[in-house]
């Protein structure tokens, strides 16, 4: 169908109220053009074109009809039916009055005017073009299948050359198609009816032709921090003092892709065994990001991490030992301090070291240990490993004091010795020798009016425990028997055993109990004719132990032994009175 056909089909619809089909009712519940208020009253004023069936009214209530709606229609078609004129009949009887003129209908109502709804403005921009959309209304009626004329448009520059024209739907809207043209500018549009005068002053459209927006240039690619051109270039492997500064700051360099510098790149900074300031910043012109690293008290290396967006770049920087503020001692493993205690004869090892304020172990140079007083003696210094190793040999109880020099450094120790008896298991050997006495009865020798000699003996001794020794060894001695008849030589051998009990063990000086017993042979110088004895012996007695070094112990003794005679028993008492000496093997 052409344009100019439904043109005209517009216009013989909008000259009255037509009654509604059932697709267009139907059309109007379901899409809700209309409110059901509205319904309603369209029905009641145009009715409907179509007698519903029960058919019918399922699909009216389906697409939204209410009891209001179906009753509305109900009552239109009763009023449609009731003025209708009836057909006359035949009937008997007189002959029917004159007839009379028939009544005239009542003329319609006057039609409600036709009403545009549009906006009041749109906007295109240049170039392109926009859809302007209107409704057609008479009343609250839509009014579809009019055309309608968009005057104005073929006045856009650059635009259509014919103003254009559409056809409202069912819903009485018809869509424009206008081009924006080529001038920004503001211009005058206005719906009318084809031929027609403009459907009233509310049909005026005010469309704006907006400039064309060029749009920015993209922005230059980001750029992208590089892997292998991103790092430390000054200060790694630098050494400071423990508990300082490095001298110069710490440099990274960050560049992008391309290798240049990468300005404003934010880099976050962390160090372990140290401190770093500032610890967040960002490169500058060059690219440059320089920061201060404190080193920890602690001596060894500081590790440094910068991270980069993705990237982690690390430094290592070391904290070197300060200057000697200190000495210390030790002793095995366990340090020593302020003094030194000895109770063993054993030499003891003392290792001394430097060390700085921190506790750091420093170089110990021109070192140089004296010792003070009689009770300990220097045995011998050596230097190693950075270190310095003293031995001290106790030489008697007493006290002393150990001064250390070092690396500028003054220490002095004092020294305690308490020096105790060989240990148990240890052996020693030693020897005496005795001034011999005698007294009543002596050899039965008639005339006896004194005795006197001496004899030397060696023996072997081993330390049991608790102060507890066992000594073997042997004796020879020559005595002068003194009589009134003359004076007469005699020779005495003894073979012999003997307990000792120390009764302080660990100190320097010791009081000692001896038990011993053995065989002697006392025999004259004449052949044995004056003296002749041979059998065992009994002795007890006394004494002191003075330790003198660690491996050297000074006796002294006095005993008396009785001497025995197979056939004349109890023979003689002798009273050696002995001072000796032992070493430890």
């Amino acid at each position: 169908m052409s344009p100019v056909l439904l043109v005209a089909l517009g216009l013989v619809y909008q000259q009255g109220a037509q009654p509604l089909r059932k697709a267009e009712l139907v059309r109007l519940l379901a899409t809700k053009a209309r409110t059901k208020t509205e319904v309603v009253a369209l029905v009641r004023r145009n009715c409907v074109t179509f007698q519903p069936s029960e058919r019918d009214r399922a699909d009216l209530r389906a697409a939204g009809a209410d009891e209001t709606v179906l009753a509305a229609i109900d009552q239109c078609l009763r009023g449609r039916a009731a003025a209708r004129p009836s057909a006359p009949t035949a009937t008997a009887g007189p002959p029917a009055a004159a007839a009379q003129p028939p009544a005239r209908a009542p003329s319609p109502p006057p039609m409600a005017p036709l009403r545009v709804v549009v906006s009041q403005q749109i906007a295109a921009p240049a170039g392109g073009a926009a859809d302007v959309a209107v409704q057609l209304y008479r009343g609250t009626d839509p009014q579809p299948g009019v055309g309608l004329l968009l005057r104005g448009a073929s006045a856009i520059p650059g635009g259509a050359t014919q103003d254009p024209v559409a056809i409202t739907d069912w819903r009485g809207v018809a869509t424009f198609r206008v081009l924006a043209g080529t001038t920004p500018g503001t211009y005058r549009l206005t719906v009318a009816m084809p031929n027609g005068p403009p459907l009233g002053p509310t049909t005026r459209i005010d469309f704006i032709t907006t400039p064309i927006i060029v749009p920015p240039p993209p922005p230059p690619p980001k750029p992208v921090v590089s892997d292998g051109l991103t790092r430390f270039t000054q200060g790694t492997e630098l050494h400071g003092t423990a508990g300082g500064a490095l001298a110069v700051p710490l440099v990274l360099e960050v560049r992008d892709t391309t290798g240049a510098p990468f300005v404003g790149q934010l880099v976050t900074f962390s160090a372990t065994g140290g401190g770093v300031d500032p610890g967040v910043a960002t490169s500058d012109r060059s690219g440059m990001v320089r920061v201060r690293v404190t080193l920890g008290e602690r001596a060894g290396p500081v590790v440094v991490t910068a991270r980069v967006g993705p990237l982690v770049r690390t430094a290592t920087v070391y904290a070197d030992p300060g200057l000697a503020r200190e000495l210390v001692l030790e002793r095995g493993s366990a340090p020593l301090v302020g003094r030194l205690s000895l109770a063993s004869r054993d030499t003891v090892v003392l290792r001394v070291s430097a060390r700085d304020a921190h506790g750091n172990r420093t170089a110990l140079q021109d070192f140089a240990a004296a010792t003070t007083g009689r009770a300990i003696e220097l045995r011998s210094t050596v230097m190693a490993d950075s270190a310095a190793v003293v031995t001290l040999a106790p030489r008697r109880s007493g006290t002393g004091e150990l001064e250390l020099t070092g690396s500028g450094v003054r220490t002095r120790v004092s020294v305690n010795v308490a020096l105790i008896g060989v240990q148990g298991g240890a052996w020693a050997v030693g020897a005496r020798s005795a001034w011999l006495g005698s007294n009543d009865p002596w050899i039965a020798l008639p005339n006896l009016t004194g005795m006197s000699g001496a004899d030397w003996s060696v023996f072997g001794r081993h330390t049991l425990a608790g102060g507890l020794s066992l000594a073997l060894g042997t004796a020879g001695g020559s005595l002068n028997a003194e009589r009134t008849t003359g004076n007469v030589s005699l020779t005495l051998l003894e073979g012999y055993g003997r307990a000792e009990l120390a009764l302080a063990p660990r100190g320097a000086v010791s009081p000692v109990l001896a038990l011993g017993g053995g065989a002697y042979r006392l025999k004259s110088a004449d052949g044995g004719q004056t003296v002749y004895h041979t059998n065992t012996f009994w002795s007890g007695g006394g004494g002191l132990d003075v330790a003198v070094s660690p491996s050297v112990t000074l006796e002294l003794r006095i005993e008396r032994h009785w001497m025995w005679d197979t056939n004349q028993g109890h023979v003689a008492t002798l009273w050696p009175l002995a001072a000796g000496v032992r070493a430890g093997l």
